[in-house]
């Protein structure tokens, strides 16, 4: 395991060097770049117990990268990026055995759009997630399971992404991960297709995407023991609870989103559904939520969100709030709070990146500090 970390230290100090020496050399942009966050969160139930605990990439998600870009002339460029998520709290990586588990990509860019290839999220992240009550706030105010990827938990493989200019403030994009199955193309194949706009006030996109044979912890993220026939989890409210992954055929998911700014107030919305196909049965969970961006000040933001979330029998209610003090353009201190209530037989409450309730309701308080880099 020395040896292991060993390696991975050494490799990420030549990347290090390689990017600022092709920085130095050429003029051309390459920069390391990152996120930390910290903070102390008490929670009044996991697993039957009240919790306090030092959590981590909550504001938002810890990360490292490498990103560039090369003119090579006549409108084109050639660019990569390399993107890590890790744990600041005891500094393992984000997937075990996966260095860049959030992006690995090189691609050339015209005058006619971008292609990329290699290893990114779906679009359904990359356009809808900066109007979502996560992004905004907390990783606590996802929605429960994160089915619909808007904390970038599920990425596309062998992926092939092209995107438009943007036009009048439109970008579209169409992306196709291979299952590189022999035989059978659609075996473990992914793809996904958006639209965004942004403008000077609005803000708005849409995003489909389909994955298919796909396995997820749905027991550990929603607290529920079984779905389409399926076991799940095993005593979900005990400290020794087992969990069994879903295995889904396909999973077919969409959402649009809106953000307006009105003054010194931004109001935004979202609605994602996320339908799952095992054996010949499908289930359905459904996310609308709603919130508000307040500037109370130049440095002092004020979030207030809601959610509800639906699949088969089992519901969850969600209220949130944040207020952000900006310290600097890069440093942040904020403090968060999140309610749920979950309801159908035997549903536990589960907010995002916390441990089951023992019940059908959940609380989380937390005070952390954010820093890019």
């Amino acid at each position: 395991m020395q040896r292991k970390n060993l390696g991975v230290a050494i490799g990420l100090l030549l990347a290090s060097s390689v990017a600022w020496a092709q920085s130095a050399a050429s003029g051309d942009g390459v920069v390391i770049y990152g996120s930390v966050d910290a903070g102390v969160s008490n929670f009044n139930d996991e697993r039957g117990a009240h919790s306090n605990k030092l959590d981590t990439g909550n504001r938002s998600p810890d990360r490292f990268g490498f990103r560039g870009s090369e003119d090579l002339g006549g409108g084109m460029r050639a660019f990569f990026q390399l993107e890590n998520g890790f744990n600041l709290d005891d500094g393992t990586i984000k997937r075990t055995g996966v260095l860049f588990s959030r992006y690995a990509l090189v691609g050339i860019g015209t005058k006619a759009g971008t292609l990329s290839l290699g290893h990114m999220p779906d679009f359904l992240y990359e356009y809808l997630r900066f109007t979502s009550n996560g992004f905004l706030g907390s990783a606590y105010f996802f929605h429960p399971g994160n089915l619909d990827n808007q904390a970038n938990q599920f990425q596309l493989d062998n992926a092939v992404k092209y995107e438009t200019p943007t036009f009048g403030g439109f970008t579209l994009g169409a992306m196709n991960g291979f299952g590189e199955q022999p035989d059978d193309f659609n075996r473990a194949r992914s793809y996904s297709l958006g639209a965004r706009y942004v403008g000077a006030n609005l803000r708005a996109a849409a995003a489909y995407t389909v994955s298919n044979n796909r396995a997820i912890n749905l027991g550990a993220t929603l607290g529920i023991n079984s779905l389409l026939g399926q076991t799940l989890s095993r005593n979900v409210a005990a400290v020794d609870a087992t969990y069994t992954n879903f295995a889904a055929d396909k999973v077919t998911s969409s959402g649009i989103t809106a953000a307006y700014k009105v003054g010194t107030v931004t109001p935004h919305a979202m609605l994602t559904q996320i339908k799952l196909d095992a054996r010949g049965r499908s289930a359905t969970q459904r996310n609308l939520e709603a919130g508000a961006d307040i500037a109370l000040g130049a440095a002092n933001v004020l979030g207030v969100s809601a959610a509800t979330s639906r699949l088969e029998n089992a519901r969850w209610h969600q209220f949130n709030v944040i207020d952000q003090i900006k310290l600097s353009a890069r440093s942040t201190l904020y403090a968060a709070a999140a309610y749920q209530r979950a309801s159908g037989a035997g549903v536990q409450a589960v907010i995002n990146s916390a441990a089951p309730a023992s019940g059908q309701s959940q609380r989380v308080l937390r005070i952390g500090v954010h820093h890019l880099f």
